[in-house]
């Protein structure tokens, strides 16, 4: 450790922690050196481990209970939830966000929740966030889970969900605080402390570096030995102390220089840092202490964490060998001894008196070293023995522990310490057997339930598969008869169509004969008219030389009466000629009215042959339809012809697939009969499982009951 040169020499002189004791401590245990080295990087590797185990643990079933949710995150209700948290002991808390990061349900008896961060949610929604340690009043509202310690330092895991929003797990930061808080697990009973701090952070810069996050054993007097944190721990320059818990509320700093102290400094500027000489560190306490610190990181956190495993210098090199012990106590006897016989020399003391005085002397002697020596360390070990062979023996009782205040600072005690912290792992591994062989058998049994109903369902299936398959079949006949009555529907329909559409073809010809007749009748008539326009026009022409005639005969008259006899002649003639060109004109006038009436006889026979001429194309263009209609309905008996083919081998190919579906369902429900006797199976190796672990009695189990 990089230690400046104050912190050196910092240690009083005097004390229990002073230069004289511990130097002369430190220089008796020189030999334990690596030992120690090794305990305390083996103590904050193993808890590390725990630590970023138990995260990935929380992230796994997270991740599977996300994956048992809906499509929708408000399909979701609470019922499903809270039972979903049973697979979570650790979490007091389940929540779903919507995709907007909006609480929607919540497997708590409380209201939905409205503070949290947004930036931890937005993270959350788009990939695994871990948010905290952070304040957080509801957690204490919610209670303790697995851990006996509670307040509202809260863990929250965010967990995005595939279709939108995210699952979020609330658990007691004071969870996370027992995996190294162990009180068994502590090898320096009196002054081990693990603890938590902030080393980078990375998502709120406003938690300085050093800043606890995690409680610390002598937080309260649960486990002190003495002063605590929340009585206070006087100090020549203040009283470290806490209001309502350790977390956020102590920075670990050296309140004579308020700077961080060496170990957390060290820790941060390395990554990791062991220092186990002396003279030790000055910790929050100013006591001087030794110990490890590591930093790591939590799936899903952006921070850099830094953990402490240290115990006071004082109790640590309070270690003194057994041979060290012994041969003291030996040695006494010795001078003893060797007093005495220098005693009785000195006296002249007679050989029979002499030898009656040295035995007075030895057996006090081998008493007293037998009575404080291998007799305590007979019953010390004895001691092990027992609760190791209690436990050996099957009453498999873990919460044993030795009692550590009859422990001395020797082998035996080391020895004593190191079982109790072999007894708190195994009794921490067979407590997590347990509760996984519980979860074991509910799963195997909820398994088991599941393949009943699937096993029913599956014979349910293979029934309706069958029926099914049995219409398919008649369909399949149904449709084949149908196929056959089609084609010969269809060779049917072809022959009266090229039947009709031949007389339809004839009697398109004829009627087009008939057409281009009335045409050319009509072309005859209209020349008829034209004739018959002429002859009127010459019809006019000898009205117009009647009228003529007849005023020159009228003048003719006039001029024969003045003339008087020479003029009658004339005038006979004149009334000729007048009478004759009355009659032409009355000859004219009726061959105009019969012109006009054969015009108009004319006229109407035209218009009745344009009718007709047009009602034969009309009838034509009819039966042209009717012949386009004719191949349009082929077409369309050609589609259904294909359709109803189609249909037929479609119908064929379902047939087949049914088959298939009925032999895999068949398949299926061999499986599931195979999967239901294993699904018995398994309850019956975790029932044997749950009967075997209960034999151990663990200290979780007062948690869980």
């Amino acid at each position: 450790m990089n230690l400046q040169d104050s912190e050196r020499h910092w240690l009083p002189w005097f004390g229990p922690a002073g230069k004289l004791r511990m130097g002369w401590a430190c220089w008796l245990n020189q030999n334990r050196y690596a030992q120690l080295e090794e305990i305390f990087t083996n103590l904050s590797t193993t808890r590390v481990r725990l630590l970023q185990q138990w995260c990935d643990n929380q992230w796994s079933m997270l991740g599977a209970i996300g994956k048992s949710l809906g499509t929708s995150p408000q399909a979701v209700d609470s019922r499903q939830l809270r039972e979903l948290r049973n697979k979570m002991p650790d979490a007091t808390e389940l929540l779903v966000l919507d995709s907007q990061g909006r609480p929607v349900c919540s497997s708590a008896s409380l209201p939905l929740p409205h503070n949290l961060d947004r930036r931890a949610v937005s993270a959350g929604l788009q990939q695994r966030f871990l948010h905290g340690p952070y304040v957080d009043p509801r957690t204490r509202e919610l209670g303790p889970s697995t851990s006996s310690f509670h307040d509202a330092v809260t863990l929250m895991f965010y967990q995005p969900l595939e279709a939108g929003g995210c699952l979020c797990a609330r658990i007691p930061n004071d969870v996370l605080g027992d995996l190294i808080q162990r009180e068994a697990g502590h090898i320096y009973h009196e002054s081990g402390d693990n603890y938590i701090f902030m080393a980078e952070s990375r998502f709120d810069p406003q938690i300085e570096p050093g800043r606890a996050l995690s409680r610390s054993r002598f937080e309260d007097s649960t486990f002190s030995h003495g002063s605590n944190l929340k009585d206070g721990i006087p100090t020549p320059w203040g009283t470290v102390s806490v209001r309502e818990h350790t977390e956020f509320e102590i920075r670990f700093t050296d309140p004579a220089t308020g700077q961080l102290h060496p170990g957390v400094r060290e820790t941060i500027a390395r990554g990791a840092n062991t220092f186990v000489t002396y003279p030790g560190y000055s910790d929050y306490r100013h006591i001087p202490v030794i110990g490890r610190g590591v930093t790591f990181s939590l799936t899903g956190s952006p921070d850099r964490w830094g953990m402490m495993c240290e115990a006071d210098l004082e109790e640590v090199f309070r270690y003194r060998s057994l041979s060290y012990d012994l041969m003291k106590r030996f040695l006494l006897v010795m001078l003893w001894v060797a007093g005495s016989q220098a005693l009785l020399s000195w006296y002249r003391v007679e050989s029979v008196i002499a030898i009656l005085a040295q035995f007075a002397v030895i057996l006090p002697a081998a008493w007293w070293f037998w009575r404080r020596g291998t007799q305590r360390l007979a019953r010390r070990v004895g001691r092990m023995t027992e609760i190791i062979r209690n436990i050996a023996e099957g009453e498999g009782n873990l919460r044993q522990r030795l009692d550590t205040s009859r422990l001395v600072s020797d082998e035996t005690g080391e020895l004593g310490r190191w079982v109790n912290s072999f007894i708190d792992t195994l009794d921490t591994v067979v407590g997590r057997l347990k509760l996984a062989s519980r979860h074991a058998l509910i799963n195997s049994e909820q398994m088991l339930s599941y393949n009943q109903q699937a096993s029913s369902t599956a014979e349910d299936v293979t029934e309706t598969i069958s029926g099914m398959l049995s219409m398919i079949e008649s369909q399949l006949e149904m449709v084949g008869n149908a196929s056959g009555t089609a084609r010969e529907m269809k060779q049917t329909l072809e022959q009266v169509i090229g039947a009709a559409r031949q007389r339809l073809e004839t009697v398109s010809d004829g009627t087009r004969q008939i057409r281009d007749i009335v045409e050319n009748s009509a072309r005859s008539v209209q020349q008829l008219d034209l004739r018959s326009q002429e002859i009127v026009g010459m019809v006019s022409l000898i009205t117009d030389i009647t009228a003529q005639t007849n005023l020159l005969a009228l003048n003719a008259a006039i001029e024969a009466a003045r003339a008087g006899e020479h003029g009658r002649g004339f005038a006979v003639v004149a009334a000729e000629v007048r009478a004759l060109a009355s009659r032409t004109a009355s000859a004219a006038e009726a061959i105009s009215r019969g012109i006009t009436s054969i015009r108009d006889a004319t006229l109407g026979a035209v218009a009745l042959m344009e009718q007709g001429v047009a009602d034969v194309d009309a009838q034509l263009q009819r039966a042209d339809d009717a012949s386009d209609n004719t191949a349009v309905l082929q077409d369309i008996l050609e589609n259904l012809f294909q359709l109803i083919g189609v249909m037929d081998s479609q119908n064929k190919e379902h047939s087949r697939q049914a088959g298939e579906v009925a032999r895999t369902t068949q398949a299926l429900s061999g499986v599931i009969h195979t999967l239901r006797y294993s699904s018995n199976q398994v309850k019956e190796t975790a029932t044997r499982l749950q009967q075997l672990s209960d034999a151990f009695q663990v200290s979780s189990d007062k948690v869980v009951a």
